[in-house]
């Protein structure tokens, strides 16, 4: 009887076993079930966020290349520059019809109006500015949300409560200094040292390229022969009177690729033909804006191979033969067996075509780059 009655016992504990164990099946299968469609939904939405990144970066970059088309359009430097309404209908068109180019999560992409931005990017603080004066960089939101194209849809979240998702993109792209000069782009046998700038001289400075000072940053700069070896002074005139009757073409260059020649010897011979070079410019073109080189370093004699890593515009505003009795006037240091040339420092020149991305000297490219 005893043995019976342990039985029992024994069954009953067994099904009640059974019992909590179908419940607990049950809810982890529900717990399961609910990570499973968390994860499928959630992979999606990720899908779709990378696929509206592509949209905005994309647009951004249209729209700022839009915006170096009109910049690239014009000549000298643009401080002060006011977009006109049809400069942002173009900029806002091109990225419009860039981002619709894109789809995300099967949705073709349409931006808003106010979504797309343009103004300036401050890339210490990673902050963006909305100005029509002058502006550099354009920024687009893309989404997919109550605002434009919908929120994206969940295929088993729903069983949860969620049914929809949001997802937005946003992209940043700029025109930035210029970092490629095509050929026959630079336009002056000389280069400015990078230690020109770092000692604070720039926008609107002035800048003397000979005489060269010793210990004085703003006569900075040297004769550099582009991609001719080596650098002298026959080589130097044949360089000018070349530049001036239109039968030598300047190479072009890459920052922090390449390197040219320059050379600290004695240039006495080659003072007229600059200045003829100088006459010449001005007369084509109302001035002499020389786009050059800025080399590395701090060198105020450079000799031989240096690297560029920038490019700088200048409106050259004198030069004078040696013995000309105006240079005393326009270049610190001159004497009668010195030439002068000096200048000016140009900012806010948009260089056509050029590729962005070398050192600030205040000359920019017209094809932009993400910069967020």
């Amino acid at each position: 009887m005893k043995g019976k009655i342990s039985r029992k016992i024994l069954m009953v504990r067994v099904n009640d076993q059974q019992g909590a164990i179908a419940v607990t099946v049950a809810l982890v299968l529900v717990v399961m079930l609910a990570m499973t469609a968390l994860a499928l939904d959630v992979g999606h939405a990720l899908v779709a966020r990378n696929q509206l990144q592509n949209a905005s970066d994309a647009a951004a970059l249209a729209g700022a290349r839009a915006l170096g088309v009109i910049y690239g359009g014009m000549s000298g430097s643009l401080t002060g520059y006011t977009l006109t309404g049809s400069d942002v209908t173009s900029i806002v068109t091109a990225a419009t019809v860039a981002a619709a180019d894109n789809q995300a999560a099967g949705v073709t992409i349409t931006v808003n109006a106010g979504d797309i931005a343009i103004g300036n990017w401050t890339s210490a603080t990673r902050t963006f500015v909305p100005t029509t004066v002058l502006p550099r960089a354009v920024r687009v939101i893309t989404r997919r949300d109550s605002a434009a194209n919908g929120p994206i849809s969940t295929f088993l979240a729903s069983v949860i409560g969620f049914t929809s998702v949001n997802v937005t993109a946003v992209a940043t792209a700029q025109l930035n200094p210029l970092s490629v000069m095509a050929p026959g782009q630079m336009n002056a046998p000389f280069g400015i040292a990078q230690f020109y700038f770092d000692s604070g001289f720039g926008c609107g400075s002035t800048i003397q390229f000979s005489p060269s000072i010793p210990g004085n940053p703003q006569t900075c700069a040297g004769w550099q022969a582009f991609d001719n070896y080596p650098a002298s002074a026959s080589t130097m005139k044949s360089i000018v009177d070349g530049m001036t009757n239109g039968t030598y073409t300047p190479p072009g260059g890459q920052a922090g690729v390449t390197t040219l020649d320059f050379t600290n010897g004695n240039m006495a011979s080659v003072w007229s033909r600059l200045v003829t070079l100088w006459q010449t410019e001005v007369a084509n073109n109302g001035a002499w804006n020389a786009y050059v080189p800025v080399y590395a370093g701090n060198d105020c004699s450079p000799s031989g191979a240096q690297l560029i890593i920038g490019f700088a515009t200048v409106r050259i505003t004198y030069v004078g033969v040696p013995g000309d009795p105006n240079n005393a006037a326009n270049c610190t240091g001159s004497n009668p067996s010195t030439g002068c040339m000096s200048g000016t420092i140009q900012c806010d020149v948009f260089q056509g075509n050029g590729g962005s991305g070398g050192g600030a000297y205040g000359t920019f490219g017209t094809i932009p780059g993400l910069v967020e």
